[in-house]
């Protein structure tokens, strides 16, 4: 038996090229795996001279490459090394040249973060529900507070910088209630300093807050007794903790957001300097309106004197400005009466060509004229008219078919249909004819017809 190689292909098997089958791997992989979360350990972090991050994210049974591009990697505040745990957000990918998969990442924080922020949502949305948060959103803060309170660590960064803005800005009493800002019973120490001051009467404003640290330590302020102690204080409060990224529940609940202490220290108090340069500006343009205001006084009492000074001339012109209204008034009255009494004239004349007695004599008058002209028609037109009557009535008469029967003629009809007859061809032996003469009719049958020819 020979062994032989078949190297004939069938017609329906499709061959791929390592770079088509690559690709379709990639058009697979990258709808279904667009955006996940994947938490791991770093491993092998290297930090590109473009800007990229590449390092490896493993767990106890298996890694995977991992990049973050540039662009991405400058908007991640986590400092990463190896050995971190962390949470990933992130896209898988296929490098079609290599044939490789790795996980391109858009997003990093640290494991357990992610807990967190599911319970700070849970914490924002119930408290939102209750009208906690948001509240104060529109609350002014006073312009000059007698005393300033402050809720911090006695022995924080955060209290020396807010004491030094202070105190440089504006001369103002400060009152601390020294509170933990970290770790175990934080919470019931913040709103517990805030509630003492709030409810001593001693303080305009507070501050409360911290210098900036991890998403964990600054988490009491996201404690819902701190949250509740903000919305509940009636003192206008300031939220003053050191961080950009993250609006904490605290902020939302606070009379006013300050991104750090000092920002909060600044916002409270004003700067004497530039109260005293405002107070300042504010005088000079005082002065200066009060000095032209008193010009011009001092231009009218000048020119109200001028015209004092002579008291008869001044008295001569008042008079005659009198006499001149005085006449134009009597002109304007006597021409006002003469327009009237024409008006008058002119109704009464009116009046008098309505008046009912008057109407009266003219209608009679007219009625006497028309009976005149009746009675003149009656005996002139009534013999002519009664003469043409008797001729049309004589005319009339000899025109009536009644006066054509007296002479002899009569009317003959059909006697079923009662048409004239005119013609003794139109009707036939036997037919019944009614016979209308001078008195009375005759019915007659026809015995024979003797029809003439038209002439």
């Amino acid at each position: 038996m020979t062994d032989h190689f078949d190297d004939s292909l069938d017609d329906a098997r499709k061959v791929w090229s390592v770079t088509e089958l690559n690709a379709a791997i990639r058009d697979l992989v990258n709808p279904e795996f667009d955006s996940v979360w994947l938490e791991g350990e770093i491993s092998g972090f290297k930090r590109n001279a473009s800007g990229h991050f590449y390092f490896e994210l493993k767990d106890g049974g298996s890694r995977i490459p991992a990049t973050i591009w540039a662009s991405s990697a400058s908007r991640i505040k986590l400092r990463l090394d190896d050995g971190m745990k962390v949470l990933c957000r992130g896209r898988v990918d296929v490098w079609v040249p290599g044939g490789r998969y790795s996980f391109i990442v858009t997003s990093v924080q640290a494991a357990g973060e992610g807990a967190l922020w599911a319970a700070y949502a849970k914490l924002k949305a119930k408290l939102e529900a209750e009208g906690v948060l948001g509240g104060r959103a529109e609350e002014e803060l006073p312009f000059l507070p007698k005393a300033v309170g402050l809720v911090t660590s006695p022995t924080g960064a955060a209290l020396r910088d807010m004491l030094r803005i202070l105190h440089e800005r504006f001369p103002v009493r400060v009152i601390l209630a020294p509170a933990k800002v970290q770790g175990d019973g934080a919470a019931e120490s913040i709103a517990s300093a805030i509630e003492a001051l709030d409810t001593s009467g001693l303080v305009d404003v507070i501050i409360a807050g911290r210098g900036g640290g991890s998403i964990e330590e600054l988490w009491c302020f996201n404690e819902e007794r701190v949250v509740r102690a903000f919305a509940t204080c009636r003192t206008p409060i300031v939220s003053a903790v050191g961080h950009e990224t993250d609006t904490l529940l605290s902020d939302l609940a606070a009379s006013w957001r300050a991104p750090t202490p000092t920002a909060a220290a600044k916002r409270v108090v004003p700067d004497i300097q530039e109260l005293s340069a405002g107070i300042g500006d504010a005088s000079e343009r005082v002065a200066r309106a009060t000095t032209q205001r008193i010009q011009h006084l001092r231009v009218r009492v000048e020119r109200d004197k001028a015209r004092l000074a002579r008291p008869g001339e001044l008295l001569d012109q008042r008079r005659m400005t009198l006499d001149d209204l005085t006449s134009r008034l009597a002109s304007a009255i006597f021409g006002a009466l003469r327009r009237k009494r024409r008006d008058v004239v002119v109704v009464r004349e009116d009046v008098l060509r309505a008046h009912p007695a008057r109407r009266l004599r003219m209608l009679r008058a007219r009625h006497a004229s028309l009976a005149l002209r009746l009675r003149d028609a009656e005996v002139r037109l009534l013999p002519e008219r009664r003469a043409r009557l008797e001729r049309l009535r004589a005319a009339l008469g000899a025109l009536s078919p009644r006066a054509a029967l007296a002479r002899g003629f009569a009317f003959v009809r059909d006697a079923a249909s009662g048409r004239l007859i005119t013609d003794a061809s139109l009707v036939g032996a036997g037919e019944r004819l009614e016979v209308t003469l001078h008195r009375g009719s005759l019915d007659v049958e026809v015995v024979r017809t003797h029809a003439e020819e038209a002439p």
